[in-house]
């Protein structure tokens, strides 16, 4: 089978320089410790044990970043500076809920943003996640999804203050 779709991507300007961005982005979407994964799958944890595990390390947007892959470091490394980060960013109870309805929504849980810099300024990118989930076909998907959009629009627009 083969989907075509259309993802909207928004870009924010930030009003400070990458590092500051990043940072206020770090704090508004803390990284989720990948040893706590672990250890709750090791334990055998009880859902309600995941749910205060995420809750208790999540920003204010209830987002986690799941993945943070400074890009920008090793590539730097072919002479040429770049400042760049990709995160995978999420909330591993929402996750629960959307591939409940369809495990093939997994290819977009968690969902990608990006802090760069270019001859423009410092700026943070997204697909929005209603965007990208519409493909699945699922409604019960899309009003989660319009959730996400509005928890990663706060996030954003705030690291970019």
């Amino acid at each position: 089978m083969k989907i075509n779709y259309e993802a909207e991507r928004v870009t924010h300007d930030s009003a400070r320089d990458f590092t500051t961005t990043r940072m206020r982005f770090d704090t508004l979407v803390p990284a989720w410790d990948n040893d706590t994964s672990v250890e709750l799958v090791l334990a055998e944890a009880a859902w309600s044990e995941v749910e205060a595990a995420v809750s208790a390390r999540a920003g204010p947007t209830e987002l986690v970043a799941l993945t943070r892959l400074d890009q920008g470091r090793l590539l730097s490394l072919s002479g040429e500076p770049l400042e760049a980060t990709l995160y995978l960013v999420g909330n591993p109870i929402l996750a629960r809920q959307v591939l409940h309805h369809d495990p093939a929504a997994a290819l977009y849980a968690p969902f990608r943003v990006a802090v760069y810099r270019d001859t423009a300024g410092v700026h943070i990118a997204y697909d929005t996640p209603s965007s990208v989930f519409a493909s699945i076909g699922s409604p019960e998907i899309n009003a989660i999804a319009a959730e996400l959009d509005d928890k990663i629009r706060t996030a954003v627009e705030e690291s970019c203050r």
